[in-house]
């Protein structure tokens, strides 16, 4: 099958979270699986400066509300030898950063990612002609629109499907009604049966109900999207009205970036038969950060988005109680300014056990992956979630809150059976995660205990090679529905 894959991020040089990872990765899986991806991302100066690129197409004119913009197609290669198409047009997306700069989006948003997915959806149609237009997140969601509903490209996407992945339904592109003018549709679909969402428009909706088959990035996300409201954000039942066509499918972690076995970033590689190096990391991260070497404390580890949905702030709610425990925790985080400056100033309160490196480093996440003993991701909920399968990778425990796909990767460790890989607790609650810390902890001193633990640890496996699989057989399954193949 030919499948355009089309998001607003792509790893390594287009990245502003984990969904740079998936789209960095899920084309070479396909590629491996023996189907024919191509990717459409848009012309960021970040990619244009880092890899060769052709041109395609020149000055495409597009209507664009009551105005035409006109825009270019380059073609280049993703680090998987995958084509990727960048929509060039310099005013949209040649600026700092992806969504924005210093902590703030910029306020044409709405107007720079409605532009890019219909000219998605046209370079599509021009240049791939796929079978499966797959779209990510509300960034791209004009793309499956425009294939259903624009009257100039719906033929062209006869003998296509469009299938649509939620990464994260808390972010819907959600903006003033009036912005339906952008996309160029008829009246018809400003209303509640397909954009129309409390007298706004709403990106996320409109793809979610015209695509052939939705899907989120793990089966317990799903599965809570669609039952609970604090987490369905209003789109719960429009996404349960896709009965069969909705599923879970399990992200994978990009094992040739995290591996302790030839990681160039870590103090010492280790192997799971061999795992001699991981105590090495462990000691160079605390010299690193001016820690007292005692070996019969854990280190316990964050690479986090310093926000209520990771949890942060149930941690800083615990955190006296967290810090009378035999451990000491090093966080990589930034984000909210009120808890980076509450972390960092109790750095001072607990000198030998509390570390707060207030910014996003990979060389650092890579580090603390390798240095820890154990993660902590306390998340509040979490669609997937890459860290903990990583973490799992170098065999360092996770420490979660059972959410999401965090409940999917991540079960309770039983010394006296031997299963499980990590620790977890249930109810969003400051004295449920210190119970889980605590139990980390009295496992961390059974020193046979903690290393039947990291066997299951190294033993994990989230690859992309088995979530490709699911893609390719879902895709299947829809085309055969729609008598497509």
């Amino acid at each position: 099958m030919k499948i355009a894959i089309v998001a607003a991020e792509a790893a390594p040089h287009a990245k502003a979270g984990g969904l740079a990872d998936v789209i960095g990765s899920l084309p070479g899986a396909l590629k491996v699986a023996g189907e024919e991806p191509s990717l459409v991302v848009p012309g960021y100066a970040s990619i244009k400066e880092n890899v060769e690129t052709a041109p395609v197409i020149r000055d495409v004119p597009m209507r664009f509300g009551a105005g035409v913009e006109r825009f270019s197609v380059l073609r280049a290669s993703d680090p998987h030898g995958v084509p990727m198409y960048l929509i060039d047009h310099p005013g949209f997306f040649e600026r700092r950063g992806i969504y924005g700069e210093n902590g703030k989006d910029y306020p044409d948003n709405i107007r720079r990612f409605v532009f890019f997915g219909r000219a998605a959806a046209i370079v599509s149609a021009e240049v791939v002609a796929p079978d499966i237009l797959h779209a990510h997140d509300w960034h791209s969601a004009a793309a499956p629109i425009a294939m259903r509903a624009d009257n100039g490209l719906r033929p062209r996407f006869k003998n296509a499907l469009s299938v649509f992945t939620i990464h994260n339904l808390a972010f819907q592109g959600i903006s003033k009604r009036e912005d339906f003018a952008l996309l160029n549709l008829e009246a018809a679909y400003n209303s509640v049966d397909y954009l129309e969402f409390y007298n706004h428009l709403n990106l996320m909706k409109g793809a979610i109900v015209l695509c052939d088959g939705a899907s989120t990035v793990s089966p317990t996300y799903a599965q809570e999207i669609t039952t609970d409201p604090e987490l369905g954000f209003g789109l719960e039942g429009v996404i349960r009205d896709k009965g069969a066509n909705f599923v879970g499918i399990l992200n994978g972690a990009d094992y040739d970036e995290w591996n302790p076995a030839k990681d160039r970033e870590i103090a010492a590689t280790y192997t799971a038969a061999k795992p001699g190096g991981k105590r090495k990391c462990t000691r160079a991260l605390r010299d690193s950060l001016g820690l007292p070497n005692r070996e019969d404390w854990p280190v316990v580890g964050m690479v986090t988005r310093m926000t209520g949905q990771k949890g942060v702030d149930l941690l800083k709610d615990a955190l006296d109680a967290v810090m009378r425990l035999d451990l000491q925790l090093v966080m990589l985080a930034s984000g909210d300014a009120v808890l980076e400056k509450f972390f960092k100033d109790a750095e001072l309160r607990y000198p030998e056990k509390l570390r707060a490196i207030i910014e996003f480093n990979n060389t650092t996440a890579h580090r603390i992956q390798a240095g820890s003993d154990a993660l902590l991701m306390p998340s509040r909920f979490e669609p997937c979630g890459l860290t903990q399968m990583y973490a799992l990778r170098y065999g360092t425990a996770p420490v979660v809150r059972s959410t999401g796909g965090l409940r999917d990767t991540v079960s309770e460790f039983d010394p006296a059976a031997g299963t499980g890989n990590g620790f977890a607790f249930d109810k969003f609650e400051a004295a449920e995660m210190v119970a889980a810390l605590s139990r980390m902890v009295a496992i961390f001193r059974e020193r046979a205990d903690w290393r039947a633990l990291m066997a299951n640890c190294f033993a994990s496996d989230f690859s992309w090679e088995r979530a490709a699989r699911q893609y390719v057989e879902w895709f299947t399954r829809l085309r055969k529905a729609r008598g497509l193949s």
